[in-house]
């Protein structure tokens, strides 16, 4: 109706019969005008090939009507024959291309939507050109001439990987969207949205699936089934980083503060518990959706249309407080959020790398993925397109990219799928890497029975005693993620009443070339003969003054001490092969005494306490490293 509002508007608003007696068409063939008259009239009605017959036959009557082939481009655009009416309104500018200037947008806007992006800047620009135009569509243009601009520049300087298809098994006709993939790579949760049955009152139903990766192959997903669903509406799925805990959007259920509000449920060994709604800090009257935890769960972004965005749906941000209510959610900001849509945000385990989708920022059409990194003082970076093929001139909807940093895995409607949106994945690169973080995963265990426990996990740095992580390993299967960021110096502890607590040392400050450590953890009851080595407990060199950091950890064993007020202590020193044995000997007896001395300080009794110089007689790793050197260099206790 493009052409047809312009004539309407210049002849205020005139019959289209009357067209031919009050506008001064640019034909004087009244035949042609006659053809044009009936081809608009069969348009507003939506007679489509009926107008494009009467058109065309207005056109025989006269090539030089440019009406006739601006109205024919319209038709043209409103039924998908681009190509054609690129031609028709081609034709109508090579007539006169000053006799209507917003053709030039009609023209940039199909170039753009087909992906022809650098045509598309230049007919953007083009009409950018004319002083007549209204401030209105003036302002439009010079922001999709933008649009164009990126777009031609990201497809011409790809990225170095071409997203893949994860294949017929994961992928139906349907839509799949991407929800976690553990560490190992052979556990993936998507979600399917699926038309319901005609007798439903929703049209679709999203469900959450489960599939693992057998020999390298993926399995066909199947179902999760949530016992306390029932037939209430949930999606936009996300989970923490080490799966456990699942956030979503409920909408219209019946604790709901508005229409859709967020969820989350923790899981029981293979079993997920029954939901509770994130309170009204969170959750308001309007649309909030897609929550994501960052690794630490003191961070949860979100997309609202709540009061206070800047447009659309926006990204919104929580922080847990010490009463592990949440604050009052904050907007991210010009620098992720527009006038236009932003949703699906997820961040990446280093809790500095935000990806997102948007309509709002320059890219190659639909929702786009973006990319912002946090600074030191949380403030996120200009938002960043993560390219071209990764995005693509259809949707790409959200992301999920993987703990070590290398792979990532998307939502699209591209062509060439097996239907609506599917599930690609790729190779990570520059503009999408994250920071690199590294975790501890494991087993909790009874040390004699081999049975899972829930015990209290911790990852303290040891300049300043901030625990950075903390957690509870699962009661049914013992598991736990716990990560761990570069640059520091950590302790980790493992904890549980009535058990030993178990501690290493994970160094940080420099790149060492450590890896990500997975191993179960047997803790071991408190019972005379029971060992325990303090990991935690460092000296000055060649020295046995205790140095800071080490206080965290002896802070621990002076709460189990108090704890178990009738046991006593054995306190052993250790030392490396480094220097002669019988100064070895004494330097480990001083060191002893000096974990004795703290803790008489501390107000442990000195008759509970007694000492061992073992020196550099017992080692446990090879002295022929520093790792293993470090490893020696350790204080034991022994339960008496």
């Amino acid at each position: 109706m493009r052409i047809i509002a312009f004539i309407i508007t210049i002849s205020i608003c005139i019959p289209i019969s009357s067209y031919s007696q009050d506008y001064d068409f640019t034909s004087k063939s009244k035949k042609a005008i006659k053809f044009y008259n009936s081809g608009a009239s069969n348009y507003t009605n939506r007679n489509y090939n009926a107008a494009i017959t009467d058109l065309e036959k207005s056109l025989d009557h006269d090539q030089e009507f440019i009406e006739s082939w601006l109205l024919l481009g319209d038709i043209l655009t409103d039924v998908s024959r681009f190509d054609d009416a690129i031609t028709a309104y081609n034709k109508a500018l090579s007539i006169d291309s000053t006799f209507f200037p917003p053709v030039y947008y009609f023209l940039a806007n199909i170039h753009y939507s087909v992906g022809d992006y650098h045509k598309s800047a230049i007919c953007y620009d083009k009409l950018l050109d004319f002083n007549t135009i209204s401030d209105e569509l003036r302002a439009i243009s010079a922001k999709k001439l933008i649009f164009a601009i990126t777009a031609d520049s990201l497809i011409s300087n790809p990225v170095n990987t071409v997203p893949k298809n994860m294949g017929s098994r994961v992928n139906t006709q349907n839509d799949e969207y991407v929800n976690y993939v553990n560490t190992g790579d052979d556990l993936l949760m998507l979600t399917k949205r699926t038309k319901k049955s005609e007798y439903s009152s929703a049209m679709y139903v999203e469900q959450l699936y489960k599939a693992d990766k057998i020999d390298s192959i993926w399995e066909t997903p199947v179902p999760i089934d949530l016992e306390w669903r029932g037939d209430k509406n949930m999606g936009t799925i996300n989970f923490s980083t080490d799966g456990r805990t699942m956030y979503f959007t409920g909408c219209y259920w019946p604790d709901s503060y508005g229409g859709c509000d967020l969820y989350y449920s923790n899981s029981s060994g293979y079993e997920w518990l029954p939901p509770k709604n994130l309170g009204v800090r969170l959750n308001t009257s309007t649309w909030e959706s897609q929550p994501v935890i960052s690794s630490d769960g003191k961070k949860l972004f979100f997309a609202s249309k709540r009061q206070g965005s800047k447009g659309g749906s926006d990204i919104w941000m929580s922080v847990k407080l010490k009463n592990n209510s949440w604050s009052p959610p904050v907007n991210l900001g010009d620098s992720i959020n527009t006038p236009d849509d932003e949703m699906a945000p997820f961040l990446h385990a280093d809790g500095k790398t935000l990806f997102f989708a948007s309509k709002g920022h320059p890219g190659l059409g639909g929702f786009d993925l973006f990319v912002s990194k946090a600074d030191e003082l949380g403030r996120w970076s200009k938002a960043k397109n993560i390219g071209y093929p990764t995005n693509s001139g259809y949707n790409e909807i959200n992301i999920f990219s993987s703990i070590d940093g290398s792979t990532s895995w998307i939502s699209s409607d591209r062509a060439g799928g097996y239907g609506n949106y599917d599930i690609y994945y790729f190779d990570n690169y520059e503009t999408v890497l994250p920071e690199k973080v590294m975790y501890v995963e494991g087993r909790v265990i009874d040390s004699e029975a081999g049975t899972p426990l829930s015990a209290k996990v911790e990852i303290t740095n040891l300049d300043n005693y901030e625990i950075i992580n903390k957690t509870i390993s699962d009661s049914v299967t013992g598991s736990f993620l716990i990560v761990v960021y570069p640059g520091i110096d950590y302790a980790f502890n493992i904890s549980k009443s009535g058990y030993l607590f178990l501690s290493e040392n994970i160094n940080l400050e420099e790149d060492s070339g450590m890896e990500s450590v997975k191993k179960t953890f047997e803790l071991s009851k408190i019972t005379t003969g029971g060992q325990l080595t303090m990991n935690n407990v460092f000296f000055q060199f060649n020295s046995h003054d205790l140095l800071e950091s080490s206080y965290y950890e002896l802070d621990k064993l002076v709460d189990l001490l108090l704890e178990y007020p009738s046991y006593k202590i054995e306190i052993t020193g250790h030392t490396d092969n480094i220097g002669k044995p019988e100064y070895n000997m004494k330097l480990s007896q001083r060191r002893a005494t000096s974990v004795g001395e703290y803790l008489i300080n501390k107000g442990i009794k000195s008759n509970r306490l007694s000492y061992v110089a073992m020196g550099s007689t017992k080692p446990v790793a090879s002295n022929e490293t520093e790792e293993g050197r470090a490893k020696n260099r350790r204080t034991e206790i022994i339960i008496k």
